[in-house]
């Protein structure tokens, strides 16, 4: 039997198992279960994700180019960076911190949040949401490629910005969700699938097109979440888009085992460092920089100052939410209502 029978006949006997008096777990498996990641093969990716974001978040850079990057009140920018020290050089998309530091369509601290949390259950080669830090530009270097600029925090000399990396190779799709491909190709499922898992612990509530990237190379189809501020049990969010874009919901049969055995091992405790994900303290120059992160000031507050030191990250309240929907997810594939493979 081909690999594609084996599956669906897998599929119709979990159907079977789960609708009976006692529901068993699903069990759905391809000949291969992930995806051969012997090569670390980061596709997509200009740098590893992890030296991407220790570069962009302290380095020594050059900016080769700038240029906007779309309109809206948030003026992103692309920039082309170079790192004199490592050789590396890639782009970048970056855009100021709210001068409020957070809002429902600008929030720095979900976006951090969000780059900061697939790590609970994916490795660096699996990663779906690009490399994103803070970075405070100092103003006399913001000024001479822009024409204003003011700095959100008194005392402090620099412009604080979100940076992330620029995906290369990358396209909105067509139709990001194709089931029938879904059930033949093992590496297509999978990165799905975990961008599935991704979007549902964020509750991702941004249903535009736009915010979800695939690899153009489409026989390695990887998933890319670009825009994760509209997230977090936010109540402010575009309704008008149809529930079909939402990913906020499990929507694929199947599930990657390996991505819930770690969440299987989590304890809520260890979604405490969400709660601070970018501290930064300003140095004799009042250039903020990014320093070790401490316990939250406030951990009712998502983005908390003292002087001009401030902390973005998730609310209590905020990282409850992610653990309750992570218990559910566990419960529905204990209970057979989510296949694995």
């Amino acid at each position: 039997m081909s690999k594609t029978g084996r599956l669906v006949v897998l599929l119709l006997v979990s159907a079977s198992l789960a609708a009976c008096a006692t529901p068993q777990p699903k069990m759905v498996r391809f000949t291969e279960s992930v995806p051969d990641k012997s090569a670390q093969d980061f596709a997509n990716w200009p740098v590893d994700p992890l030296k991407a974001a220790r570069l962009m978040e302290r380095a020594e850079y050059e900016v080769l180019s700038m240029e906007a990057a779309g309109s809206g009140t948030t003026r992103p920018e692309k920039g082309e960076f170079l790192f004199p020290k490592t050789g590396d050089r890639f782009s970048v998309k970056g855009k100021l911190v709210p001068r409020a530091l957070d809002g429902f369509n600008n929030s720095p601290r979900k976006e951090l949040a969000a780059w900061r949390l697939q790590s609970l259950f994916l490795d660096p080669v699996d990663f779906t949401v690009p490399a994103t830090v803070l970075r405070c530009v100092p103003l006399e270097r913001w000024m001479e490629r822009h024409s204003d600029g003011t700095p959100v925090i008194l005392g402090t000399t620099c412009m604080l910005a979100q940076v992330a990396i620029w995906m290369e190779d990358v396209t909105v799709p067509d139709n990001l969700y194709e089931e029938e491909r879904f059930l033949n190709d093992v590496n297509y499922a999978y990165h799905l699938a975990n961008f599935n898992i991704f979007a549902y612990l964020i509750n991702l509530r941004d249903n535009r097109t736009g915010n979800v990237l695939v690899s153009k190379d489409d026989s390695n189809r990887r998933v890319f979440a670009v825009d994760n501020g509209v997230a977090f049990g936010t109540i402010w969010y575009n309704w008008f888009y149809p529930p079909t874009y939402s990913w906020r919901q499990i929507r694929v049969p199947a599930l990657p085992r390996n991505s819930l055995d770690r969440l299987r091992r989590l304890r809520r405790e260890d979604l405490d460092f969400l709660m601070v994900v970018s501290q930064l303290e300003a140095d004799s120059d009042g250039i903020l920089k990014t320093v070790q992160a401490g316990p939250p000031i406030n951990p009712d507050e998502g983005v908390r100052r003292e002087g001009t030191t401030v902390q973005f990250g998730l609310t209590a309240d905020e990282v409850d939410d992610i653990w309750e929907r992570i218990e559910s997810l566990i419960k529905r594939v204990d209970a057979g209502e989510i296949a694995l493979f």
